[in-house]
């Protein structure tokens, strides 16, 4: 039971009841891509940039991509027609988004808009990230 404290609300009755209505099977023509169960081992990585490895999960419309990069390693400033989310999982990470620049711990998270120039490095220590596309980013589906 959730109760509604310190900054967490409970959901509506409307919201609750939209999401158990209607859980019915689609046929399997109906769904536009098969479900995926898989785990991090056994995915295999590419290196995008040295020092980096990803490890690639696709759906329809997403992906999302465990991202280990080594200490004192550079992301290099970049854009792309994808909106992004990561999520700071383990390490630490110097994120630059347009001209700000933070330093993200575990537990934190971010967003890049489409085209939005950005940049990382890593400081002392390594990292690993949970980036997640929309839409899928071709360029890394085919690693």
């Amino acid at each position: 039971m959730i109760l509604e404290s310190d900054g967490v609300k409970s959901m509506s009755e409307e919201s609750r009841t939209y999401l158990v209505r209607g859980s019915v099977e689609p046929a399997s023509d109906e769904t536009p891509f098969s479900p995926t169960w898989t785990t991090r081992g056994e995915i295999e990585g590419f290196v995008p940039f040295d020092g980096m490895v990803m490890q690639s999960v696709i759906g329809g419309k997403l992906m999302a991509n465990w991202v280990s990069i080594e200490p004192h390693k550079v992301v290099p400033r970049h854009q792309h027609p994808h909106e992004q989310l990561g999520i700071m999982l383990e390490g630490q990470l110097e994120l630059t988004l347009g001209n700000e620049t933070r330093l993200l711990n575990p537990g934190d998270a971010y967003t890049i808009p489409p085209n939005l120039p950005h940049s990382a490095r890593t400081l002392e220590q390594p990292c690993v990230v949970l980036d997640i596309f929309t839409p899928v980013r071709e360029d890394y589906a085919r690693k």
